[in-house]
């Protein structure tokens, strides 16, 4: 298995975001320079900045112009690297110390450990910081810039679009406090130190510590620049992703210093907006993207695997954990020359080892063989993000190692196959289980579904074996079900679950599951039959799409329904699950109601939203919501009609008479 840490080696094909992010530093005219590192979490942020780190720690002084040995990246010991790198995350100090102070200390002590010779210079600093420290937060928050009656007219000042009633009203209670906040905030004239505030403040120590530092930087022998990799903001507090920002920008933001922030941008955004919410723009948004502008001189956007990247990336994990240093090496450097000619191609598979390797293990050719199958539903699925593929792969292999310490016979690409629809569509997953349970063995739902699914498309050998797994599988549910109509009834129902997009494709991923018995493998995939997609693993804009359809206000609720709908039928599915969580949860809320409200305008979810509701006890469904259901669920879909039944014959008085009238009326009307 592999470790969820940041990675040295780059299995992700990052050497382009890589060049352009050491590109940037190495160049002197951008200096001062603040770099956003953007992508959603796990999607390699912070491997990337250990590998340009680590190339800048690779240049030397006398190689201006060569390239950096990227494979090769250690420094010589007589020698050192034109460029400081230092390491800071300011979730780590959050609850401990303030973080600007940690962050100048951190730079401090990189710089005393890179030169001796400055530890007079570097002590002089140490003791603005620690008058800083006596200060506080209250050098941002009272004086500077951090107040709330304060920013409005610096950010106005910095040219953001403010609603101008809200900058009328804070420019009225700032006074002399605003400017002095505009005199901190305004970076100083290339080559002139103010001398005009004392150190007896803490505007003063602001100017001594620039002052300090900036001549400190310009002493470091043999240094074209200090370069911060910030890592892990956007998992902090808004006061800290604030205070970090404020640090950089008031103390550290000098000449000859680099600033490499790796962020979630809608997280980070949020965390500012909720630092500052009387803080509007005309149009009602917050500040925290035009914040988050002003602040990031340089952007390196980090994008979701490609299915063919995925499939790579899955491949090379494989690889990594089947061979040889050497012969990694070798895989590595193949991969890289596959992706220098086509960027967006498989980088490495079976074929491209049989070519490089002499002899491939037998564990990584049978990994190869069934990765090939699921790896691009996965990268689909779990939206080309590393650290969910390699999780999920852990899972996978923990539970296999599990079966076998049992003397279980499982078969690790079956199990992958269900945990892959165990992961991304829970409901789906249910009704393969229900299936299944109520079988003497292999089920007839499934055969049907599969070959629906395959048609005239499975390989001879796939057609072969659901041939005559259907053919098994129809035996016994003939013998368990001898009634013709409920048996046409059965393969109806699989029809429409093997005609769902992601199901079809998920069926025709190898292997073919026809005649298969699958219940041992329950066994060890049933980790959500409780049903449940936790909302924090979806996208980043699903996650604010679940929060928007829960408003409150009807009108801003409904705006949002035609982004649901215009989402991929997969990505959709995933959402819905979300949002039936929130109502398992909590029925009686705008949950339900924005649930039945999407499905009248998306039927491919009535069947979902049905199975979930039939779960909830019809004591804990509002009234109101039998309704709803009446006017806005298909009352033709059989699964409609079995969840207004039970409410129908529930104990729930309300909901039963509500549910009976509004069936009758519809009744009525349609007559």
């Amino acid at each position: 298995m592999w470790a969820d840490n940041e990675a040295d080696l780059d299995l992700l094909g990052f050497d382009f975001l890589v060049d352009g992010l050491v590109v940037a530093l190495t160049e002197p005219r951008l200096l001062p320079l603040t770099i956003g590192v953007l992508g959603d979490w796990g999607s390699g942020k912070s491997s990337l900045m250990r590998i340009a780190a680590r190339e800048l720690k690779a240049l030397r002084v006398e190689e201006d112009d060569a390239e950096p040995d990227k494979e090769n990246a250690e420094p010589d010991e007589e020698q050192v690297s034109p460029y400081l790198t230092v390491h800071f995350s300011p979730w780590q100090y959050e609850d401990h110390d303030d973080v600007k102070i940690a962050l100048m200390t951190a730079v401090l002590d990189a710089i005393a450990k890179r030169a001796p010779d400055t530890a007079e210079q570097v002590g002089r600093v140490r003791k603005i910081v620690a008058g800083l420290r006596r200060w506080g937060r209250r050098i941002t928050r009272t004086g500077v810039v951090a107040a709330p009656t304060v920013l409005p007219v610096l950010l106005q000042g910095a040219g953001l679009d403010l609603d101008p009633d809200i900058v009328e009203t804070a420019t009225a209670l700032t006074g002399v406090a605003a400017k002095q906040a505009e005199a901190v905030l305004t970076e100083p004239d290339e080559g002139t130190t103010p001398t005009d505030v004392t150190p007896a403040t803490p505007l003063g120590d602001v100017d001594a510590f620039r002052r300090e530092f900036t001549d400190l930087v310009k002493q470091i022998p043999e240094c074209k620049a200090v370069v911060v990799f910030i890592d892990d903001l956007d998992r902090c507090l808004p006061e800290t992703v604030v205070d970090t920002f404020e640090a950089i920008r008031l103390f550290l933001n000098t000449p000859k210093t680099a600033y490499v922030l790796a962020l979630n941008q809608n997280v980070v955004e949020s965390a500012i907006d909720s630092r500052y919410p009387e803080l509007k723009k005309p149009d009602g948004a917050g500040i925290g993207r035009d914040y988050l502008e002003k602040m990031l001189q340089l952007k390196v956007a980090i994008p979701p695997l490609s299915a063919p990247e995925a499939e790579t990336y899955v491949n090379l994990l494989f690889a990594d954990l089947h061979l040889s240093d050497g012969d990694f090496d070798e895989v590595l450097e193949k991969a890289s020359e596959v992706r220098r000619e086509n960027g967006l191609a498989v980088a490495f598979n079976a074929g491209i080892a049989g070519a490089v390797l002499k002899d491939i293990p037998a564990e990584l050719a049978d990994d190869l063989k069934w990765a090939a199958g699921i790896s691009p539903i996965l990268g689909t699925s779990l939206r080309g993000n590393p650290r969910q593929l390699k999780r999920f792969l852990n899972n996978l292999l923990l539970k296999h190692r599990s079966a076998k310490r049992r003397g279980a016979k499982i078969e690790l690409p079956i199990l992958a196959k269900l945990m892959v629809l165990e992961d991304q569509w829970n409901t789906d997953f249910q009704k393969l289980f229900d299936w299944e349970m109520s079988a003497s063995g292999a089920c007839s739902e499934l055969a049907a579904a599969e070959a629906r699914a395959r048609g005239a498309n499975q390989s001879p050998v796939a057609a072969e074996d659901g041939e005559a797994a259907s053919k098994q599988s129809t035996g016994l549910a003939q013998r368990r079900k001898p009634a013709e109509e409920a048996k046409d009834a059965e393969q109806s129902d699989a029809e429409v679950w093997a005609d769902k997009t992601h199901i079809a494709d998920w069926l025709r991923a190898d292997p073919p599951f026809a005649g298969t018995d699958l219940r041992p493998y329950f066994t060890y995939s049933r980790d959500k039959l409780s049903f449940g997609v936790s909302a924090s693993r979806l996208a980043p804009h699903l996650q604010r799409l679940i929060t928007d359809v829960q408003s409150d206000v009807e009108a801003n609720r409904r705006s949002h329904y035609a982004t649901v709908a215009a989402l991929e039928p997969s990505e959709r599915m995933q959402f819905v699950e979300a949002l039936l969580e929130r109502v398992q949860r909590s029925p009686a809320t705008t949950a339900l109601t924005a649930t039945l409200e999407l499905a009248e305008k998306n039927s491919d979810i009535v069947d979902a939203v049905c199975a979930s509701l039939l779960q909830l006890p019809p004591a804990s469904i509002p009234f109101a919501a039998g309704t709803a259901a009446v006017r806005r669920l298909p009352l033709a879909d059989p699964a409609v009609n079995q969840l207004l039944q039970r409410w129908e014959d529930s104990d729930n008085t309300q909901l039963r008479t509500v549910v009976k009238s509004a069936r009758e009326a519809a009744a009525r009307t349609k007559g």
